[in-house]
């Protein structure tokens, strides 16, 4: 298991939470994400400063930006929330 906390740039903790350590990181943190923040519409993680390596299992701190695009735009840019922190650590 991952634990999983997400943070604004201040450090001031904004969703928490756990996922599986066997499934691909990127909808699961989102999925953290978007439950603690309520969101409409439900973000995805867009952006991650992690080597591409370690993509599905990104252990430590990493900077992070979730974004969705507007139905109907499936080309157009995303728009994107702040910038976050998420601190990953296995279980």
């Amino acid at each position: 298991m991952l634990k999983v906390r997400i943070c604004n740039t201040v450090g001031d903790v904004i969703a928490e939470g756990t996922c599986s350590d066997s499934g691909f990181f990127p909808p699961a943190v989102a999925g953290i994400y978007n439950d603690a923040l309520d969101l409409e519409p439900a973000r995805k993680l867009h952006t991650c400063d992690t080597s591409s390596g370690s993509v599905d299992y990104p252990e430590g701190t990493r900077r992070a930006r979730f974004g969705y695009t507007l139905p109907g735009r499936s080309a157009g840019d995303p728009i994107l929330d702040d910038e976050v922190i998420l601190h990953v650590e296995r279980t």
